[in-house]
């Protein structure tokens, strides 16, 4: 398939720790479960071992996709591993990286569109996110279908480059000045008319002084 089968949307470092990274993902997995799109999620963790490896993400990806309708069965491709594995007197050994990335292909190849969620990939350790990002770029390529990648990240130099040849967005702190000064602004108002600021007695001026302060220092938060 062409690159421009996949997209990558990421939010990139200049969205300030705080400033609700994580949140945006968890919105955005919630809105992809309740639709009939396939989605697969993870939560990385740099304080975890588990949450930092690319075997441990790509296994969990999996085992989300595997599920059919019926909660007791899984997809074919799942069974023929587990079988070839069972062979091969291996049943009870983990699947390597490129096993994984190979059934992730497979999987995707039966789902008309699947969207892949991961939050704070950059927190997986430099030395072995080159093997996730090699991953995810190979999946995209190699599935018959749209498979999209959503990652909330800082823009390091290695994600660049491995997803450079694919259509990306980033969000940007600035794109939502708007909401966040009609937020300060509401809540500003409401604390000086529950008296919780100066007990109400806020002169016009010193109100807009505030206001512009704290919208000025917001920075995307």
């Amino acid at each position: 398939m062409p690159p421009s089968s996949g997209r990558v949307l990421g939010l990139p470092d200049r969205l300030l720790a705080g400033a609700g990274k994580t949140y945006i993902a968890s919105r955005v997995i919630d809105f992809f479960v309740s639709t009939s799109e396939k989605v697969a999620y993870f939560y990385c963790n740099r304080a975890e071992e588990d949450r930092r490896k690319p075997e441990s993400i790509l296994n969990t990806l999996i085992q989300q996709l595997a599920q059919t309708e019926s909660e007791d069965k899984l997809l074919k491709p799942v069974i023929d591993i587990y079988k070839a594995h069972e062979k091969a007197g291996q049943e009870s050994s983990r699947l390597t990286l490129n096993e994984s990335q190979e059934l992730l292909v497979q999987l995707t190849d039966i789902c008309p569109q699947t969207t892949i969620c991961i939050d704070a990939l950059d927190e997986v350790e430099n030395g072995i996110r080159v093997q996730l990002l090699k991953s995810l770029k190979h999946i995209v390529e190699r599935s018959k279908n749209l498979v999209k990648i959503f990652a909330t990240t800082r823009m390091d130099t290695d994600i660049l480059l491995q997803f450079e040849m694919f259509p990306r967005i980033e969000l940007q702190p600035d794109d939502n000045v708007s909401d966040i000064n009609q937020f300060v602004e509401a809540e500003l108002e409401k604390a000086i008319e529950e008296k919780q600021l100066l007990h109400g007695a806020v002169p016009s001026e010193l109100k807009v002084e505030i206001c512009n302060a704290l919208c000025e220092r917001s920075k995307g938060m």
